[in-house]
């Protein structure tokens, strides 16, 4: 199930999902934090949980730049909009993307999410991926698809 909250059309332009461990060593998170601010440069639209800490300080660079983003939830849609995404939803800029209707997001529905975003994406970015982190699988899956896939962990 999914519902959308924002500019659906957003969802028609070039995505890029971004993905990022809880725990980045800093060398990643400066890449990382670089590259979000090249990106605003481009007209690609980053996709993203924005769950990690580095996720959440990319989606602040993002935000601050006026640049167009996609949320992806691993939950129900939320009853009421955070401040900070109220002006981003109103310009059109942003979109919140609910992929589940759980109350609270689980390890399944991150990992449900975490696939969608890749699978809807036209390219993958992962910052500090490490085995037996939420997203060890899918990266590992990633790695063999053709979508284009950069790693600041490498």
């Amino acid at each position: 199930m999914d519902s959308y909250l924002g500019n659906e059309q957003l969802l028609d332009r070039t995505l890029v999902a971004f993905f990022a461990s809880r725990e980045t060593p800093d060398d990643v998170a400066h890449k990382a934090i670089r590259w979000a601010e090249m990106i605003c440069q481009t007209d690609k639209v980053v996709i993203s949980g924005f769950n990690s800490p580095l996720e959440k300080e990319v989606l602040n660079t993002l935000l601050e730049n006026k640049h167009p983003v996609i949320l992806a939830l691993g939950r129900s849609v939320y009853k009421r909009v955070p401040t900070q995404f109220v002006q981003p939803l109103a310009e059109g800029r942003m979109l919140i993307v609910s992929i589940s209707n759980a109350v609270r997001q689980s390890w399944w529905t991150a990992q449900y999410r975490i696939f969608t975003v890749a699978n809807w994406a036209d390219e993958c970015v992962w910052a500090g991926v490490h085995r037996g982190s939420l997203l060890d699988v899918p990266f590992d899956i990633y790695l063999s698809k053709s979508k284009k896939i950069e790693d600041f962990s490498l």
